[in-house]
């Protein structure tokens, strides 16, 4: 069995062809740039050997019940170097034989050996190899990718070579101007004539140097001028290059221009002739080395690449998606929009939950830190039943009782009020005066904007005192005018403003805080809301030690007031414990639900998108088919495909979710700003959000990249 050459190894530098003996023969190494199109062959010897060897082919096709012998028992050889013709009438077997030749399609039985190799035998991944490394196809229908450059196209077998990427681009157009298409490099297909569109399919054939050349029906579609431009071609790689060229044909003055014609019928070789028209030169010019040396540096080495290969396969499968979805602007626009409106959709809805959640822990923090309170509870006397406040049940004794014999406790303060209407000047404004001690700010974190709070001293001499809520000043003062100091009237009573509280906003249950006005308790029992219930309160707000504390100080506030109200076990307490740390948590319960809701709303648009993009590409697989096709028949294989298409998918929801994250981001503000809904906008949120839409990218888009790269190349390329 003949050695299979190795196609990274220069040849022998004393071989005939090579250095002054080739010169002297009349043939120049390196006069143009046609040498850097192609390797020839090793050596001499290789001419002699059987490139190609068939022995009892047979390819058998199943439609339906009946068998279809495309090629029957086909035995040849042909060796390097050699321009062989294969003719025959439409259906004689010849373009199934040359398929087979191009590792496009699998004999049913039979050997078909490559350089030695047993192609048979070998994997889809390692017979794309051969297809990138050692053969070039010259289609007759062109098969070029349309909406694509002649330079693009030309490239494409490179995308899947050992070619660095920084001089793949270089290559091409090197061989484009070779076949005569300088200053054409960046024409489309259908702005190229018949005649320039095969000779990019030409240059596409060669540029990976390839040592055997398959051309199938060539001049088909061309004019007789064009036809001779074209095999002229053919002649000039086989006799200058040395490259094997298999040209199959139906017409006789085609097939003058090869060596040998080999005739098919039926499927078998019935006849197998030598021409001496096309007698070739007894030696081909070598200039594998010569183009290698120009190509790389002159090391006769490939270089390693800075990034490995896994780097370079996906920058090359990154830049062949973006080149297709460049090509289809508007598809690729409208299949991102429901990305884009899922992911705007996802992160305007989260921020409006989270801001909502955000104002509920605010409003619930502003009722004071660490805090507990004790209001009176239902009570019943002579079977009528009372509600809450009905009866007040706690006293200001019971509040200094739990300061003093609870340890969990840290401050109390209690309060009274009642609605009262306030006159200033010629305004006034009806409010909630409250009386209440001097430890009543620190117990509900209440600092004041202006002023001071009133003192003990103010407390125990019932001074006629006020300090007031943000919305009383907004409602009995002008702009610009200060409180403090002012006299107010309330109940005929003058009072002196000592202090303005900051601002809280209203209560988780929609009470505006900032509507009240606090004076000393003793002042409010003295003065203002009369001596009915000497004693008695409306709430006691207790602040625990610390967080951890609350529970434990709600115990010892329980105890202690069944003691003190001789509560009995079993009986229902006259007076009621409120944590605001269940309602906090309750609060939240209900805004998490809130979120998920809207979260859940929004995401069915993100599934949606998904679904769209995962459409799209089932279409552009079907749409794409040949192209798909065209990629595998120069050396793609099936991960190569099916990396395009995921990373395509990917590329368009990425793309989709970050120009949703821009949108959902200014969708947050400006709800913020015109409907005057608190937002907050959530970093995890925003990220996970473009993170989704790229894993919605993949999940989608992998069914339809498996179904591409799954396509068998001769069916892709025969797709219609």
């Amino acid at each position: 069995m003949p050695a299979r050459s190795d196609p990274t190894r220069p040849p022998d530098p004393s071989a005939e062809g090579f250095g002054p003996q080739a010169e002297a023969s009349g043939v120049r190494a390196g006069s143009g740039p046609a040498e850097l199109m192609v390797r020839g062959p090793a050596s001499l010897a290789a001419m002699a050997e059987a490139l190609i060897q068939v022995r009892d082919l047979w390819r058998v096709y199943t439609l339906g019940d009946v068998e279809v012998q495309a090629v029957r028992g086909v035995s040849t050889d042909i060796a390097a170097g050699e321009f062989v013709a294969v003719m025959g009438a439409s259906g004689s077997g010849k373009s199934t034989f040359m398929n087979i030749l191009g590792c496009l399609d699998r004999p049913t039985r039979g050997t078909y050996r490559l350089a030695g190799e047993d192609v048979s035998t070998l994997s889809a991944d390692q017979r794309a190899t051969i297809r990138n490394r050692q053969i070039g196809f010259v289609f007759q229908s062109f098969n070029l990718i349309p909406r694509t450059s002649a330079v693009e196209n030309v490239e494409l077998p490179l995308f899947y070579s050992d070619v660095p990427l920084g001089q793949q681009h270089q290559r091409a157009r090197d061989v484009l101007a070779a076949v005569g298409l300088s200053g054409r490099e960046e024409h489309l297909p259908n702005q190229l004539s018949g005649g320039q569109q095969q000779r990019v399919v030409i240059a596409r054939a060669l540029v990976n140097r390839p040592s055997l050349l398959l051309a199938d029906e060539p001049t088909g579609n061309l004019d007789t001028q064009t036809s001779r431009e074209i095999l002229d071609i053919f002649q000039r790689l086989n006799r200058e290059q040395g490259i094997t060229v298999v040209l199959v044909t139906h017409e006789p003055d085609i097939a003058a221009f090869a060596e040998r014609v080999l005739t098919f019928r039926d499927g078998q070789i019935v006849s197998d002739a030598q021409q001496t028209s096309g007698k070739r030169q007894s030696s081909a010019v070598r200039v594998w080395k010569v183009a290698q040396a120009s190509s790389l540096g002159g090391t006769g080495k490939m270089p390693v690449p800075p990034w490995g290969p896994r780097m370079k396969l996906l920058r090359m499968t990154l830049r062949t998606a973006l080149r297709a979805l460049r090509r289809n602007k508007m598809r690729s626009a409208l299949t991102m929009l429901g990305i884009i409106i899922g992911v705007a959709a996802v992160i305007t809805m989260v921020s409006i939950g989270q801001g909502a959640d955000a104002a509920v822990q605010q409003q619930i923090l502003s009722l004071g830190t660490n805090m507990l309170m004790v209001i009176p509870g239902a009570t019943t006397s002579s079977g009528v039943r009372s509600g809450w406040g009905g009866v007040s049940t706690l006293t200001a004794a019971d509040a200094q009782v739990i300061k003093r014999e609870c340890p969990a406790v840290a401050d109390v303060s209690f309060m009274k009020r009642q609605i009262v209407q306030i006159v200033y000047g010629d305004r006034n404004w009806s409010t909630a005066a409250q009386g209440s001690t001097p430890s009543y700010q620190k117990v509900r974190n209440w600092p004041v904007a202006a002023g001071s709070f009133f003192t003990q001293r103010d407390e125990d001499a019932a001074a006629r005192v006020v300090v007031l809520g943000q919305t009383v000043v907004d409602n009995l003062f002008g702009s610009g005018e200060d409180p403090v100091g002012a006299t107010l009237r309330i109940k005929d009573v003058p009072f002196r403003v000592i202090g303005v509280l900051e601002s809280k906003g209203q209560t988780t249950w929609g009470q505006d805080q900032d509507d009240v006005l606090i004076m000393p308790f003793s002042t409010a029992e003295r003065r203002v809301l009369g001596t009915q219930f000497i004693g008695s309160v409306d709430m006691v707000f207790v602040s625990a030690a610390s967080v951890e504390d609350i529970a434990e100080a709600q115990t010892e506030i329980v105890a202690l007031l069944h003691e003190r109200h001789h509560i009995q076990p079993g009986h229902e307490d006259d007076f009621t414990v409120r944590n605001l740390n269940d309602i906090a948590k309750a609060s939240e319960s209900a805004s998490k639900v809130m979120t998920s809701l809207l979260l859940s709303v929004a995401s069915i648009s993100l599934l949606v998108g998904g679904i769209g993009i995962m459409n799209i590409l089932l279409v552009s697989v079907t749409e794409r088919t040949r192209e798909i096709g065209i990629r595998m028949a120069v050396g793609a294989k099936s991960r190569h495909i099916l990396l395009q298409f995921i990373v395509e998918a990917v590329a368009l929801s990425m793309v989709g979710g970050l120009a949703g994250t821009l949108i959902g981001i200014a969708g947050a503000r400006l709800i913020s700003y015109f409907a005057k809904w608190p937002t907050l906008l959530s970093a995890p949120a925003v990220i996970g959000a473009f993170l989704f839409s790229g894993a919605v990218g993949v999940f989608f888009g992998f069914y339809p990249a498996r179904k591409a790269s799954r396509l068998d190349p001769i069916a892709a390329l025969r797709y219609e």
